[in-house]
């Protein structure tokens, strides 16, 4: 016995020490009904399968019918599509057969007549075979007519687009079959039903290297609108229908209420990975300000800036051989904006001397005076003196603070101040990217396993399976408040899904340690039980059981064998079997599943092998053999046979 359905079982040992004869009976009353509605694959289809897609009722086990009808009766085979990869990768094969009107016959094959080379979630890349260059779109488009078709489009309309030719990887069209295909159909069925309103696709099928739609007109339901078309629209109520439609039962109150029910051991979280890019916008204002002292700043033009050292005005000073120093400071914000800065206007009477940072910078009138002292001549020059120096100071603006110092020295009436003009670079630039990652916690937790992963689209991991597709780089508009950029970037979301194991919720040590006891224990007539107690200690009485009979399973799913004469009109490549045959006639053989023992022999039919459990894999090996041997080359056109 597992060991977790004794686990269950010990939940419920109260009731199954002595259990209830009329609950045994009821029991089995319900296991028979179950197994008679849903026994065998006739019985599925005719008790479940047909219900839900016809007008016929469904019924409970004790034989309660209700209405199950999802859609109308009947459906078709709309859209079937087949692809198969060339040597370079690319779908060679793009082949769309459609039944436009829904009347059972395929009225429209279409190809791309290109190769395809990457998938997109509308539509188609193709480039030059094998390779991603020379690529053009194509986007999936229906006609007034109701017909499907691919018509050129810019490459920037697709969306969700993956490369699927040798040029990304090999054989990635074959290893990613069903998902090429789903896209594939996906985008042309989301096509057509944007088109046509009326159609409610009702079954998806894959076999092999081609995907086939099913549908139903809605329309052609005999009264109102079906179950079908309404949850086609809104999926979501299909769900909280259904729960809504149980409430009602107790029992299943009872069990979706319970802690266990409603703590959930497993959780699926959700996040995101989100590239930024961000704009870099400056004024004049965040590159250089004034932080004080005798001095401005003031703007000169969109990309200018100009300072004050000392105070700007005439004959402010006076004295005889005096000595005036003023100062200022500004603070540099960003230097990497600036690019030329040099004090270009001197204004003084009658010597001066400007400082950067206690470095001397210029000196004027004759550029002799270099000391700290007093100038190296007469105080009064008698001359207003007005200078252009053009002496460069770019090399103190690194950032931070920068003191500047005039010296002057007057004699009557003077004044003396300077001017400097930078200029600086105010256009927009981006930002090294920034990675906004909420991802970051689930990504370290050992609990917590990537379940998928969605990168700008393409899907690179389902199921907990790395699909080999990548997303190829793409351009985004990245818009500031007076400018915009185009960056191009390998990616730009992830979103992604992990399934994180919830631990601490229950703890089943002391049932798995009861369990084990129990199972290792038990007999035919008891069981010795392990009870551990609240301070610890443990008590293991033994308790009587009371089998209940097992229930008898068949060896197998009883069939007969039969068979029907018909003439061989089967045709070859050399003309009809009937012809090469001695005898026209030849037979049909079928497998039914028997009822009560009883073969349901079809008209006309014989029976070979009467119910029982059959075994017919030598008949299907010889079978499969035969057609394996003739499709082989029978003339060794190699020269050198081939081994069986």
């Amino acid at each position: 016995m597992d060991r977790w359905i004794l686990l269950v079982l010990i939940g419920l040992l109260p009731g199954f020490v002595s259990a209830d004869p009329a609950s045994v009976t009821e029991a089995e009353t319900t296991v028979g009904n179950a197994r008679s509605s849903y026994g065998s694959a006739e019985a599925i289809q005719q008790n479940f399968t047909t219900p839900l897609m016809s007008a016929d009722a469904m019924k409970t086990f004790d034989g309660q019918s209700f209405d199950a009808n999802l859609g109308c009766s009947g459906s078709q085979k709309f859209l079937e599509i087949f692809v198969a990869p060339s040597a370079s990768g690319d779908i060679g094969t793009l082949t769309v057969s459609q039944d436009s009107d829904l009347d059972g016959t395929i009225d429209r094959v279409f190809t791309p007549g290109v190769p395809v080379s990457g998938v997109c979630a509308n539509g188609a890349v193709s480039c030059n075979a094998g390779t991603w260059d020379n690529c053009s779109g194509l986007s999936w488009v229906v006609n007034g007519s109701g017909e499907i078709g691919m018509t050129p489009i810019p490459l920037n309309k697709l969306g969700g687009c993956y490369c699927v030719n040798n040029s990304c990887g090999t054989g990635l069209v074959m290893s990613n079959l069903d998902k090429v295909l789903n896209d594939l159909g996906g985008g042309a069925t989301g096509a057509l039903t944007s088109q046509m309103d009326y159609l409610t696709v009702s079954e998806v099928g894959v076999t092999g290297p081609m995907i086939k739609f099913y549908a139903q007109k809605a329309g052609d339901c005999a009264a109102g609108s079906p179950m079908l078309k309404a949850y086609n629209s809104t999926p979501g109520n299909l769900a909280s229908d259904a729960f809504s439609a149980s409430a009602a039962d107790p029992e299943f109150n009872l069990i979706t209420t319970s802690p266990a029910a409603t703590a959930d051991p497993v959780q699926i979280k959700s996040c995101q990975i989100t590239r930024n890019v961000p704009v870099e916008e400056v004024t004049l204002n965040d590159i250089i300000e004034y932080a004080g002292g005798s001095g401005n700043i003031f703007p000169c033009g969109p990309d200018c800036l100009q300072l004050s050292l000392g105070q700007v005005g005439d004959n402010y000073w006076a004295g005889s051989c005096k000595m005036y120093e003023r100062q200022v400071q500004f603070n540099v914000l960003d230097p990497s904006r600036i690019l030329e800065a040099k004090i270009n206007y001197a204004k003084f009477d009658d010597w001066m001397q400007i400082y950067a940072d206690a470095d001397l910078l210029w000196n004027g009138p004759y550029g002799n005076w270099t000391g700290t002292g007093r100038p190296p001549g007469a105080c009064e020059l008698s001359t207003n003196w007005v200078r252009s120096p053009n002496v460069d100071f770019k090399s103190y603006l690194t950032g931070g603070p920068v003191d500047f110092k005039i010296r002057v020295e007057v004699t009557g009436n003077g004044e003396g101040y300077a001017l400097a003009k930078i200029k600086v670079d105010t256009d927009c630039k981006l930002k090294p990217d920034t990675i906004s990652n909420s991802c970051s916690a689930y990504q370290s937790d050992p609990e917590c396993t990537l379940m998928e992963e969605q990168v700008d689209g393409v899907w690179t991991y389902q199921n907990f399976v790395n699909t080999g597709l990548t997303p190829l780089p793409s351009t985004q508009v990245i818009n500031g408040s007076t400018c915009s950029f185009t960056p191009t970037r390998p990616w730009w979301q992830k979103t992604r899904k992990y399934r994180c194991q919830v631990t601490g919720t229950y703890d089943f040590d002391d049932a798995l340690e009861r369990a084990d006891n129990v199972q290792a224990s038990t007999t035919n007539t008891g069981y010795q039980d392990y009870l551990k107690q609240s301070n610890g200690s443990v008590l293991t009485p033994t308790e009587s059981l009371s089998v209940l009979e097992e229930v008898s399973v068949p060896a197998c799913t009883q069939a007969c064998k039969t068979r029907k004469p018909r003439l061989a009109t089967d045709a070859v490549q050399n003309g009809v079997v009937q012809e090469n045959r001695t005898d026209p006639n030849t037979f049909d053989y079928f497998f039914h599943e028997c009822s009560a023992g009883v073969c349901p022999a079809g008209p006309g039919e014989t029976v070979v092998q009467s119910c029982g459990c059959l075994n017919e894999f030598a008949e299907a090996a010889a079978t499969l053999q035969a057609v394996r041997q003739a499709s082989r080359d029978t003339i060794c056109s190699s020269g050198t046979a081939n081994p069986l």
